[in-house]
């Protein structure tokens, strides 16, 4: 079979992405062959291969686009990346799929279990720059993917969602939370159908999306899962106060359901008790926040740090001088350390001067 042929085999099937190994055996050629096609048909931007052997495949309709819909190849590059398939769409990206969409989002976020590909075949040695060395140096559980406009960061996540011990139903809807308070309002055009549906999962905070139309999908994180990944991860984001936007706006769609599910598993106590703390400061929902006092209810709390980052690190000054008090209260109840002023603009948008002052909470 010729190469060509191949990759319009794959479009007829509406599958948009292909292993080096996978062209190969269909078109009978060598590896150099293959490797060859591909450089060829990058030319022309038929092709654009994301890893050295895992390309994505450009349709006619999206040459003119900057990069390919997500939905079109992140689920294959999970499981690509995953031996046992076990990957979740994460972080800023998740957070942007609830609604908290305070970033605009330019990085993909993708978690999986076990890295089984090795770092030294994601560059080749001209791709390979100080940049790209540093991001991964920085900390051996996060993996730079950067490929032209293409840019995805891989986590490598020791907390990784077990799967349930009693399975549900195919296509059981998460429930919707009752405490929204930011809800859009009429006139809006009613839809036919929800052309992207979302879906719980066999695995503990894992969510599916699907999109009807491109007949794709991929797992995605909870909300509740979404925000402990982004406190636990808070050093990549530069300090904490970079994702207390998100974390309040994911607190908007959260359910009490869903945050007893995280609790069912999740081992770091001292995440869950920053989150507790984080969500009482920024929502205040009881509904939220009883689940996560239950599951300390006994317990001596140790007190930790709300971020790790060196305070001199952090360059945010200020905060509304009418929420100190409220702060060292919940500091104190979550036994909270807190080493930097927490800095919130949804909270307090209208900064002057005259009603800020600095604030360190120990």
């Amino acid at each position: 079979m010729k190469f060509i042929d191949f990759i319009e085999k794959k479009i007829a099937r509406n599958e948009l992405t292909f292993t080096l190994d996978e062209a190969k055996n269909a078109c009978g050629q060598s590896v150099s062959g293959i490797k060859k096609e591909i450089e060829f048909y990058k030319e022309k931007k038929h092709v654009f291969p994301l890893l050295e052997d895992f390309c994505l495949i450009i349709r006619e309709e999206d040459k003119d686009f900057v990069q390919m819909d997500i939905c079109n190849y992140i689920e294959d590059l999970g499981q690509f990346l995953d031996k046992n398939r076990n990957y979740y769409v994460s972080m800023l990206r998740a957070s942007e799929m609830h609604g908290a969409s305070h970033h605009a989002v330019f990085v993909d976020f993708l978690t999986i279990d076990e890295l089984n590909y090795p770092f030294s075949k994601f560059y080749k040695k001209e791709e390979f720059n100080d940049t790209i060395r540093r991001q991964h140096e920085r900390k051996n559980n996060r993996i730079p993917l950067h490929k032209e406009y293409y840019i995805t960061h891989i986590m490598v996540n020791q907390y990784f969602p077990p799967e349930r011990e009693v399975p549900i139903a195919t296509k059981t809807k998460p429930p919707e939370a009752t405490h929204c308070r930011y809800k859009l309002q009429f006139p809006f055009p009613e839809k036919e159908f929800d052309a992207y549906p979302e879906y719980k999962t066999n695995r503990k905070n894992i969510w599916r999306k699907e999109y009807i139309e491109e007949k794709k999908g991929f797992y995605f994180s909870s909300p509740s899962l979404t925000a402990v990944d982004l406190i636990y991860e808070n050093s990549h984001w530069g300090c904490m106060n970079n994702v207390l936007h998100n974390i309040q706006e994911l607190a908007e769609v959260m359910t009490a359901d869903d945050i007893c599910e995280l609790l069912s598993w999740y081992p770091n106590d001292q995440v869950i008790q920053r989150f507790g703390f984080l969500l009482e400061l920024l929502s205040g929902e009881r509904t939220l926040i009883e689940p996560i006092e239950h599951h300390f209810k006994g317990v001596t709390l140790e007190k930790i740090r709300l971020s790790d980052i060196p305070p001199e690190n952090d360059t945010t000054r200020f905060i509304d001088k009418e929420r100190n008090e409220q702060i060292k209260m919940f500091a104190e109840k979550w036994n909270i350390e807190i080493t930097f002023v927490l800095d919130n603009d949804l909270d307090f948008p209208d900064y002057t001067l005259d009603n800020l002052v600095e604030f360190h909470a120990h």
